[in-house]
């Protein structure tokens, strides 16, 4: 059985590789861009290097975008260690280019930690890109190995699920076309 486990999570972790190969992490604090920060509140300390922002939060740098009820972030000198949203559902946007689809991410929570360069999504969280889906009661992506962990909620019985569209090259139709009967 902890084999079948292992697969499945191997297999998984391929797919998801495949789906999010172009993914990164929707606000990155190491990009030279400036971050935005909306909210409706904001509260910010300084000495403790923690910031709080409340009601319709929209963070965005370049074509990158994170939206949620609430956030927090800490830094640690001055250079942001960890993000934290909160929504229902938060929802990040990634977009590498604007001509290329777009990476669409949603969680009751989503977490990023600076120093494991790893985007948690916690609580019915999905990722989209284009037609392909993946979901998880709890989804980790490592930005740097671009690989994905995910899991279910044993004690309500979901499990992970992944729906992948590969490319087709040939259309789904492909019998040679028949020549007419001759008399």
């Amino acid at each position: 059985m902890n084999s079948m486990l292992k697969i499945k999570g191997w297999l998984a972790t391929i797919i998801a590789g495949l789906m999010l190969s172009t993914a990164t992490l929707a606000i990155d604090p190491s990009n030279d861009q400036a971050i935005e920060i909306e909210s409706d509140e904001a509260l910010l300390d300084d000495a403790e290097g923690i910031s709080s922002y409340n009601g319709n939060v929209i963070v965005s740098q370049g074509l990158s975008k994170l939206e949620a009820d609430r956030l927090l972030v800490s830094a640690e000198d001055r250079r942001i260690s960890r993000i934290e949203a909160w929504g229902s559902p938060a929802h990040f946007v990634q977009q590498e280019e604007a001509s290329a689809p777009a990476t669409h991410g949603y969680a009751q929570r989503i977490v990023f930690e600076a120093k494991d360069s790893l985007l948690i999504f916690t609580g019915q969280a999905r990722l989209l890109q284009s037609e392909n889906s993946f979901a998880g009661e709890r989804i980790e992506y490592d930005i740097l190995k671009k690989a994905i962990r995910a899991q279910g909620d044993e004690s309500v019985g979901s499990r992970v699920k992944i729906q992948y569209h590969p490319n087709q090259t040939e259309p789904a139709d492909t019998a040679p076309e028949q020549a007419p009967a001759t008399p």
